[in-house]
């Protein structure tokens, strides 16, 4: 049986809308093996399909002035930030074919980044109704990573969002996930120590690996 392959395909800083038709066009050629997008998006607000305005936390005026664009998407999830320094995985795979349903799909992606943080010494976990991965330190639990999927047509869309060395003063405007009193975290903060973006991704094509049992490569 021939193993099954995930492409990776790393876009660097890209524009979100531009991002998000770069997923689309992947997602309509994808048949059989699936395809990993990494990018970084700067400043952008996006309410998934159950969010809503009332979780932006300042008008329209002061975002934008700010520096945000504010995009309603059609990922699953609540409202979210995306920033520079945050790392952004759209894991566009026909799910059916590597033995997935839906709820599995979000499991494997929640154990992909638990195993990644493990690398940085973080321990971390999920917490039931709340979507996403979590830490707790200072006796606080905080989010470190968003998850919002889609599946269209059999095949997945979208995926997650995972805080490397990102500005978390960003997330102050916004009720993050819709979840009252949110924290946020990012790996540099958790660890104390500098992480570089291009060293995770090292992290990441390893963990796709061991998570989907697959054959990771490079576009």
């Amino acid at each position: 049986m021939t193993q099954k392959k995930i492409k990776i395909i790393d876009l660097g800083m890209v524009d979100y809308n531009d991002g998000i038709s770069y997923q689309k066009k992947i997602h309509n050629n994808t048949s059989d093996n699936a395809n990993v997008i990494l990018l970084e998006h700067d400043k952008v607000i996006t309410i998934g399909t159950k969010g809503n305005k009332n979780d932006l936390l300042a008008p329209a005026n002061q975002l934008k002035k700010e520096g945000f664009s504010v995009i309603n998407s059609d990922r699953g999830g609540q409202v979210t930030i995306h920033n520079k320094g945050q790392i952004v995985c759209y894991i566009v795979m026909p799910i059916s074919k590597y033995n997935l349903k839906p709820v599995d799909f979000v499991r494997k992606i929640e154990s992909l980044i638990i195993n990644i943080l493990k690398y940085f010494d973080i321990s971390s976990y999920t917490i039931k109704g709340k979507t996403g991965v979590w830490v707790k330190s200072d006796n606080i639990e905080k989010k470190i990573a968003a998850i919002g999927v889609r599946i269209s047509n059999g095949i997945s869309m979208h995926g997650f969002a995972l805080n490397i060395n990102n500005n978390l003063n960003d997330f102050n405007f916004i009720v993050p996930c819709g979840i009252q009193g949110s924290v946020v975290t990012s790996i540099q903060e958790e660890s104390k120590k500098e992480v570089i973006v291009n060293d995770l991704k090292i992290i990441l094509q390893k963990e796709l690996e061991n998570n989907f049992d697959c054959e990771v490569v490079y576009d």
